[in-house]
């Protein structure tokens, strides 16, 4: 209703009940004005609105008569007007007034009501919040660190994650181009060096190919386009990859993406047999999705052509290697994950040729770039990838876990290191607890070389290290000492380093030899606590130590300091140093899974060396997807093809076809092959068929 309306109906009001003795009432007439009805329903016009409202004024101007004066006709048109502009002016006025005091009354109901609403919610808030805190309390209590317990780390409870959010994030996707940060460190690049560094070929193509993909990227409609970051089907544009000349144009996604529901992420945390029942659980989701949390799964598309490449790659590197026949793969599958990374490996490792190998990688990023789900999209674009979760139970996230890894090692051949730092957040925050591909133990190499300090300190004195023991990492303990030394806080330093020596003697004993230069250490090795575990976590930090610790203030600083707390170690306990901080132990710690992927995917020949023999002599150690997780109760067999589709895990063989795999074993003509795939294709086009006739 208009103000002008309740306007009326008030005067209407006061005009039959006047506030008169009773004596006036009796001798006085009663008045009767003429309203309209309809004007409060908006059925007249504007000017008919404005002509009653005229008559009212009148009527109310004259209650002692009670009637309205009769119309003067007017003698000349312009007498009319003026006495018109008179009388609108006058009840522009008073509409004026009325609507202001209209208007304070209606802005203190609205303040009221949103008053009383704000009550309400804190109050909803503030129950819900008291069930979250309820259902974590046992665990929000405990003092960390902590002796590691369970595999779903609850004691990350959902009140320490909140507080770790903002250290994960990486603000805005333009941080993960490195094209950005050359442009902070050199200056504005021109347009043209920037396309021509994307319009690299990453293989060797003849110019008559490249210029048949050129008239293919002109006739396929939304490829590409000026910024390189168009595909079709979809009006988003690419955020971590661009276009370049030799991506063969298709209209067709390899790779699919959806969002989890709460009930298959409570799902695939059973699976790990914790004690904590489903009710805990679910109530642990619902918490994470109040924090803006959401977890997503990359999945294969399924058809003919990508099983048989599945099972073709599955022959050339577990049943019998053939790098030759892997690079045959990719030419006649050109976006294939799987032989995109693993032939990225052959290129760097047999002929030493990075570029290539990076644009492989970089190839396969653009794979699943063009297919992030709509949600994901936004919060990637947004800078909010510290809400995006991708279980690792899942194959394909596995392989866009392992496609960041190799992105972080590319980028940082190049000396972009702060955009290899922001690719670490990006891959830590896809897992906070879990870390799949241990990131704790090299995330600080990227922050002391891009001059991050800062946050570098920040994260060591978050949860996301000092909740359990295993995550104050001998690299993130040390690097903070040299980011405090830094940041010219010299006494913070000489306790952090107090902190990471009580932890990491054996790691520090190194320290001192190779970095501080020391040559009498008051104690023997052999007196420094050690197992499997300390043994090859300290050397995926002293590998790279050297390239840190390039001042010489900074090494004479951690030569003295570390020689003094060597010689109050001798004093005080000679045979068990250890025991007097965190008590003896009766046993060797046992290796983190996500330290042994890492192992295997850097490289290191040092680090390598450090590994238990036994672990190699696993049969699931395969450099595309390292020691995946396992769910007991589900099983595949490769040549059978009888799988448990209701696992909460997969891995390459839930992909591959039994017979392409007996073809490729019996090593069958090609012509027998051909008519194979013959029969898949036909058998796929009439399940198709009878799908939609159903």
């Amino acid at each position: 209703m208009s103000s002008r309306a309740l306007r009326r109906l008030e005067r209407q009001r006061e005009s039959t009940t006047p506030e008169v003795p009773d004596e006036e009432v009796k001798n006085e007439p009663p008045a009767k004005p003429a309203v309209n009805q309809f004007a409060f329903l908006g059925a007249l016009s504007d000017e008919e609105v404005d002509s009653n409202d005229e008559k009212e004024e009148v009527v109310a101007e004259q209650p002692e008569i009670g009637i309205a004066p009769p119309e003067r006709p007017s003698t000349s048109r312009k007498k009319n007007k003026k006495k018109k502009k008179k009388q609108q002016q006058k009840e522009k006025v008073e509409t004026n007034d009325d609507d202001d005091d209209l208007d304070t009354f209606l802005e203190q109901v609205r303040q009221r009501d949103q008053a009383t609403s704000k009550n309400a919610s804190v109050k909803v808030d503030d129950d819900e919040s008291g069930n979250e805190e309820d259902f974590e309390a046992i665990y929000d209590e405990s003092e960390p660190p902590i002796a590691y317990t369970g595999s779903n780390f609850l004691y990350f409870t959902t009140s320490r994650l909140k507080q770790c959010l903002p250290l994960l994030s990486i603000s805005t996707p333009k941080n993960l181009d490195p094209d950005n940060e050359l442009k902070n460190l050199f200056g504005k690049l021109s347009l043209e060096a920037i396309d021509d560094a994307n319009s690299t070929t990453s293989l060797s193509i003849s110019p008559e190919v490249l210029a048949q993909f050129k008239k293919l990227a002109r006739l396929t409609r939304g490829w590409g386009g000026r910024d390189r970051r168009s595909v079709p089907g979809t009006s988003r544009k690419l955020l971590l990859s661009t276009i370049k000349d030799d991506y063969l144009p298709t209209s067709q996604k390899q790779v699919n993406m959806e969002e989890l529901t709460a009930e298959d992420i409570v799902e695939t945390w059973r699976y790990k047999e914790d004690t904590e029942t489903y009710a805990f659980l679910s109530q642990k989701v619902k918490a994470e999705a109040k924090l803006g949390v959401r977890y997503f799964k990359f999945s294969k598309v399924p058809s003919v052509s990508d099983r048989v490449a599945n099972s073709r790659f599955y022959a050339s590197v577990v049943m019998t290697p053939d790098p030759d026949a892997l690079i045959q793969l990719l030419q006649q599958n050109p976006y294939h994950v799987e032989t995109l990374l693993q032939v990225a490996m052959v290129f760097l490792r047999q002929g030493n040729n990075k570029a290539t190998s990076m644009a492989l990688v970089e190839k396969c990023l653009f794979v699943f770039d063009r297919s992030f789900n709509k949600r994901f999209h936004e919060l990637l674009s947004e800078g909010n990838s510290e809400l995006i979760r991708l279980p690792y139970e899942s194959y394909m996230n596995r392989q866009f876990y392992l496609c960041i890894f190799r992105i972080i090692t590319g980028t940082a051949e190049r000396s972009t290191f702060y955009t290899a730092l922001n690719y670490c957040r990006f891959l830590w925050g896809l897992s906070p607890a879990e870390d799949p591909l241990g990131v704790r133990y090299f995330i600080d190499h990227y922050a002391i070389l891009s001059e991050e300090f800062q946050w570098l300190v920040n994260v060591a004195n978050s949860p996301l290290i000092s909740t359990y023991t295993q995550w104050y990492t001998p690299g993130i303990a040390f690097s903070e000492v040299l980011a405090l030394l830094h940041l010219g806080r010299k006494e913070e330093a000489r306790r952090s380093l107090k902190r990471a020596f009580s932890a990491h003697a054996y790691c520090a004993y190194h320290l001192l030899e190779s970095v501080g230069l020391a040559s009498k250490i008051p104690v023997s090795l052999s007196d420094t606590y050690q197992d499997d575990y300390v043994i090859l976590a300290s050397e995926t930090y002293l590998v790279r130590a050297p390239i840190l610790w390039k001042d010489q203030v900074h090494r004479q600083f951690l030569h003295d300091e570390l020689m003094q707390l060597f010689g109050e170690y001798k004093k005080v306990n000679t045979g068990s140093w250890l025991g007097k901080f965190f008590g003896k132990k009766s046993e060797p710690s046992v290796i983190p899974i996500n330290l042994v992927r890492f192992a295997i995917l850097s490289g290191e020949n040092k680090v390598l060396a450090k590994m238990p023999e036994k672990i190699f002599s696993r049969d699931d150690v395969f450099e595309y997807d390292v020691i995946p997780p396992k769910d007991t109760s589900a099983s595949y067999d490769v040549f059978t093809g009888v799988s448990n589709a209701g696992g909460a895990t997969d891995s390459l063989a839930n992909y591959l076809d039994h017979n392409i795999i007996a073809a490729i074993v019996q090593n069958r003509t090609g012509a027998e092959f051909d008519e194979l795939l013959d029969t898949l294709n036909l058998e796929e086009a009439q399940a198709a068929e009878e799908g939609q006739q159903q």
